[in-house]
Order: C-alpha cells, then structure tokens, then sequence
C-alpha cells in the first residue's frame, strides 16, 4: 500500500478569485517541491484539479477537497494520506513524516492568531448550540495526515455541509473567519474524533511575516538563510494578502531551486 501525498491545486474561473490569488501562479512552486519531496520518499503524488461540484465559487475547493478525497483515491489502495495545501511548500530534506506519526487523526494546533480564531468559533456557535468549545484544541485545515479509518468523519462533515448549506454559506460571508476551518473544528470536537499534535512545529512554519521567519540572523555575516528555511520543514504562506503569495514563493523557490535536482 503506498501513502499519498493529496496536494490541493484547483484553480478558481472566477476573474475576482483570480486577480486575488495572482492567477494562482504560486501552485507552480508548491508543486515542484512536493513532487521532487514525493519522489524522494516513495509518496505517490496526486495532484487534485478536478472538483465534482463545479460552482467552486458557492461551494468553497476548501470545503470540497473533503468531499472528494474518498472518490478520487477510490482506484488506489493507500494506507495513509496527508492533504495539503498548495499555499505550502516543502524543504527538500525534509523526513517522511508518514514515518513520523501514528494512524490516528495527525494535525497542527493553531494559535497563531487566537482573535481571529475565537470570533469564528463564536460566530458558528448557533450551529452548534450545545458545544463548549475547546479552543485550545483548535487545528488547522491545511496539512492534515488520514487514514481510512477517518473516511465516516468526513461523511459526516459532508452531510453536515449539504444539510445546513444556506446557514453555512451566510455565515461565511457574513463572518469571514474562514470557510470550512471553524466548521471542521467543531465537528472533530462533536464527534469527539481522537486526534493528535504528533509533529513538531517545524513542520507546520506559517504566518512567517507576524513572526519575523522571513529574517536572518545578521549577526552572523556569513549566513543570510531566512530562519523559515534554516529551522522549518513545511512552510505555509499564510497570514498576509494572498497577492503577496506570488512574489514569495518565487523568491523562496529562487534560493532553493537548485536542492530539487
């Protein structure tokens, strides 16, 4: 059985979703570090392009990669799959983190902004009114490592999505702290899913403008690495406007290209 690297790469038609994201160039180097990384390690790289809901604008590619992951892997026999962003790259040293973690739930804490986060707990509250919600155990959708015992969770995410669509898609627009995230969150605390912070945090660098991980240490003279390429593995280009996205991954993948092969 081969484990599965479930890299998320649709582009949205949507001429707003497109300016926003900068044509969504930045897929290109997401893509050339988790294919050479798959390579490496023996992970078969499957690239996720093709949404069975087509209206990607209503129905969110965040909420969808949920939906689809079961059908689409239906033809190959995994034994563990980690789904990720193509907002991230990945160091090309970097362990086999399949290696790494158990067969539970295996996913990232997420502290970085903790307002941001509890006003999108509080404002999908009337969802789910008799949750006390955990914030401490808040996590982040975007690197996250299954197995098939998790498949049920994700049916239930997605009757849950189907069943409350319109209340869901007002509340996004209407909070805009996320779109499936907070959602998800209260869902894996509903249905009390054992997860686990197995990984450290070098694995999961992001917000790398809020915590100064796009600096070096100038102290040293000699060494101009950024501090998210010299300490981290995966490396998340979140937290800032997503036209920033473009010009950052280029500039990373132009130190880094030649450890590609």
């Amino acid at each position: 059985m081969k484990n599965i690297l479930f890299w998320v790469g649709v582009k949205s038609k949507d001429p707003l979703t497109l300016e926003k994201h900068g044509n969504f160039e930045y897929f290109e180097y997401s893509k050339k570090t988790w294919e050479y990384w798959c390579r490496r390690n023996n992970v078969l790289f499957f690239e996720y392009n093709s949404p069975s809901l087509e209206d990607v604008g209503k129905h969110k590619i965040t909420w969808q990669r949920w939906f689809d992951l079961e059908d689409q892997l239906k033809e190959i026999n995994w034994n563990k799959v980690a789904v990720v962003d193509a907002s991230y790259m990945v160091k090309w040293d970097t362990p086999n983190f399949f290696d790494l973690t158990s067969r539970k739930l295996s996913i990232f804490r997420a502290l970085e902004n903790v307002r941001w986060m509890d006003e999108g707990i509080r404002g999908y509250q009337e969802l789910f009114p008799d949750i006390d919600f955990d914030l401490k155990r808040y996590i982040d959708c975007g690197f996250q490592i299954f197995t098939k015992d998790h498949l049920p969770f994700l049916t239930t995410l997605k009757e849950f999505y189907f069943n409350n669509n319109n209340k869901i898609l007002e509340l996004q627009s209407k909070i805009s702290r996320g779109t499936d995230q907070p959602v998800y969150n209260y869902l894996l605390q509903r249905e009390d899913i054992d997860f686990r912070f197995e990984l450290p945090n070098s694995y999961n660098i992001n917000h790398m403008t809020r915590f100064n991980w796009l600096s070096h240490n100038w102290q040293l003279k000699t060494d101009n690495t950024p501090f998210f390429i010299k300490y981290g593995y995966l490396w998340k280009y979140s937290g800032f406007d997503r036209k920033q996205r473009n010009p950052l991954m280029k500039q990373t993948w132009d130190i880094i290209k030649e450890n590609y092969g």
